[in-house]
């Protein structure tokens, strides 16, 4: 007859058969460490560029690349589609982090000033992207309005944002859009990490 073990009992069991490596565990601590530091930086007003590589110049050599893996990794996140022309204030920060990370690489440099452009330019198609919907909706839109008025009476009017269909139609080629810029900025992630050495 088999023996019957607890819970308890099997979970000892499992336990006996991990293995601490205290070199994973130190480099994972060095990592948080430096997604801290950077975090720190882009989201604290106060904190300066200066100060900031200052910190990451201090890290000791042998914890150098677990420490920048976790700054990038923080900056790479930082790294989205902007909703606004107000992500140039934030942009600024991940642009200067960047350049600490970057010790003097002129390619990194570049790659993330042109993803500055690639940002504004992802806005500008955005608002025309929405500008050029309304006029090619906005016979049908004219149409609804007139049946509309029937309804309600003369000073009914419809705006394109009002209208169901209008919404459908804008999100799906805002999504179109988004997919597009995505995927770019998704391979511009790629070459800033093979930039910086990162996995």
């Amino acid at each position: 007859m088999a023996i019957i073990k607890s819970a308890w009992e099997l979970a000892l069991e499992k336990a006996e058969n991990l293995q601490v490596d205290p070199v994973k565990i130190k480099r994972d601590l060095k990592v948080k460490e430096g997604r801290q530091l950077a975090g720190t930086f882009l989201s604290d007003i106060d904190a300066t560029k200066e100060s900031t590589k200052k910190q990451y110049d201090a890290v000791p050599v042998e914890d150098k690349e677990a420490f920048k893996e976790g700054m990038a990794l923080t900056m790479l996140s930082n790294l989205a589609l902007p909703r606004s022309a107000a992500f140039k204030e934030s942009f600024a920060k991940v642009l200067d982090l960047g350049m600490i990370l970057g010790e003097g690489n002129e390619q990194l440099e570049q790659l993330l000033g042109q993803l500055e452009g690639f940002f504004s330019q992802y806005l500008e198609n955005q608002e025309d992207l929405v500008e050029r919907l309304k006029q090619q909706y906005a016979p049908a839109l004219q149409q609804k309005e007139a049946q509309l008025r029937k309804q309600y009476g003369p000073n009914f009017t419809l705006r394109p944002e009002q209208d169901p269909e209008f919404m459908k139609l804008l999100d799906k080629q805002l999504s179109q859009l988004d997919d597009q810029y995505t995927n770019i900025l998704t391979q511009a992630k790629l070459q800033i990490k093979e930039l910086l050495g990162i996995d």
